[in-house]
């Protein structure tokens, strides 16, 4: 029994002297181009792939470097996926058990792109790439037919180093870019149509890690275990929490030079689910529950109650009044260049792709808005609130234009509703014109039936009855 031991010990040693010799002398780099066109044909866009390497480390160690996968081969732009180096260490012992255990694969500096074209279609393709460690072959591979045991296949965890996620909006007004820096990502427990735990962060508008996310996630795959297909396994979000920290808008969201923008830092904490990963259904399948908070808010560029006057045409040369009329402590406000706000906080809805907001309230030292509003992954911002401005401005403005009184509340304050619209870096500040011209038109009225009463009055004999 002994020497059997004995015997045995030195025929695996052997066998793994020979497969280190042969894994050391093998060129699998000559079976490149045959690995690019089976890629090339499993994802119907153009590869590139500068060189394969097969080595031993306590397992069979593959790598990639210089992969890419591009759009189209007329083109070949920017690609959806470019990775430095990829590798993957399989251990050999599962294999002899035709169970393709992945104990890590490693992608070192990737680039990948995400877009989203003028109809709003999203390419998540890269993004898939990325996320899908085992490689096309794997995710088409063929139900095992009758009598034929199915292999199967897992990876203990999937690591991105370094990486760079770059996102374009043909849909954005103007097309906006995005980039996601320093991105570290850990995904741990793979399995085709199984929930994963994952584990990311990155660096927006900054240098700073400030964007965070955690939770499980399940990729489409058009087959479970076994081979067995899924219908509508489209993929989804459970227990996701996305978070924001202090992140600043004018950087995050540049605009044009003199171009109205919000500005401050921003905190948001996000608990998201979605049932479908499907790019035509990805960003509108998303829902979720949280807060945001916005430090030092500032309208730039913009005067809002400025703004809001200006567009009283029922009112001529009403902001020229003011200008010339006003006391010069009230007449700095309406011509300062920015709105400074005091912080916002809120809770907010995501809800299609879209944040809600409601209970908003925001406070300058000229005037509160309460109202509800939304804003979209575009930046597309739309707030419909009610602005009442402060008691004593409205006194000074209504005593200068007597015209504004009907606009004032039992409290005193002149109040309009309000609309702001547009882009993050391109807001739109527009009141209710039907409103406004009707209260003014009502007062104009009743101050007109006054003034003709009071010459009826006036011509009236001494002793005609009231």
């Amino acid at each position: 029994m002994k020497k059997f031991l004995v015997i045995l010990g030195v025929l695996i040693l052997a066998g793994l002297v020979v497969l280190g010799v042969f894994l050391a002398t093998f060129d699998v780099n000559r079976y490149r181009p045959l690995v690019v066109r089976e890629l090339e044909r499993a994802l119907g866009r153009p590869v590139k792939l500068d060189g394969i390497s097969l080595g031993w480390r306590q397992g069979i160690a593959l790598q990639f470097k210089g992969f890419g996968i591009f759009e189209d081969a007329a083109t070949r732009g920017e690609p959806l996926i470019q990775v430095e180096v990829a590798s993957a260490l399989v251990p050999l012992r599962p294999l002899l058990r035709k169970e393709v255990r992945v104990s890590s694969v490693v992608l070192q500096r990737p680039r990948i792109h995400v877009s989203r074209d003028a109809q709003g279609r999203v390419n998540l393709l890269g993004l898939a790439a990325a996320a899908a460690p085992a490689g096309p072959a794997a995710a088409a591979r063929p139900a095992s037919s009758a009598g034929q045991e199915a292999v199967s296949f897992s990876i203990a965890s999937f690591r991105v180093t370094d990486g760079t996620l770059h996102w374009t909006d043909a849909m954005a007004q103007p097309p906006a870019e995005r980039s996601l820096n320093r991105v570290d990502v850990l995904v741990t427990n793979i399995a085709p149509g199984q929930p994963m735990d994952v584990e990311a962060r990155g660096a927006l508008a900054g240098e700073a890690p400030n964007v965070h996310l955690s939770g499980r996630l399940t990729l489409p795959s058009p087959a479970g275990g076994g081979g067995r297909p899924i219908p509508g396994s489209d993929g989804s979000l459970e227990q996701m929490r996305f978070a924001i920290e202090r992140l600043p808008l004018e950087t995050a969201f540049p605009a044009p030079d003199g171009s109205p923008q919000l500005r401050g830092t921003l905190t948001l904490s996000l608990e998201l689910g979605a049932m479908t990963l499907d790019p035509s259904q990805a960003l509108r399948g998303l829902s979720g529950h949280g807060t945001v908070k916005l430090e030092e808010p500032v309208v730039a560029n913009l005067n809002v109650l400025r703004a809001v006057f200006e567009k009283f045409a029922m009112i001529p040369g009403l902001v020229e009044t003011l200008d010339a009329r006003l006391p010069a402590s009230e007449r700095a406000k309406l011509a300062a260049r920015d709105t400074v706000l005091k912080p916002i906080e809120c809770s907010m809805t995501l809800d299609g792709g879209v944040l809600q907001f409601k209970g908003l309230t925001v406070q300058s030292d000229t005037f509160g808005l309460d109202g509800s509003g939304s804003v979209g992954f575009d930046g597309t911002v739309d707030v419909r609130s009610t602005l009442r401005v402060d008691p004593a401005l409205s006194a000074a403005l209504i005593r200068n234009v007597n015209e504004l009184q009907g606009l004032a509340n039992d409290a005193g304050e002149l109040e309009i509703p309000l609309v702001v619209h547009g882009q993050a870096q391109r807001l739109a500040v527009l009141p209710d014109l039907q409103y406004v011209a009707s209260r003014i038109l009502a007062t104009k009225a009743v101050d007109l039936l006054g003034e003709v009463l009071k010459q009826l009055e006036k011509r009236a004999p001494s002793d005609a009855p009231q």
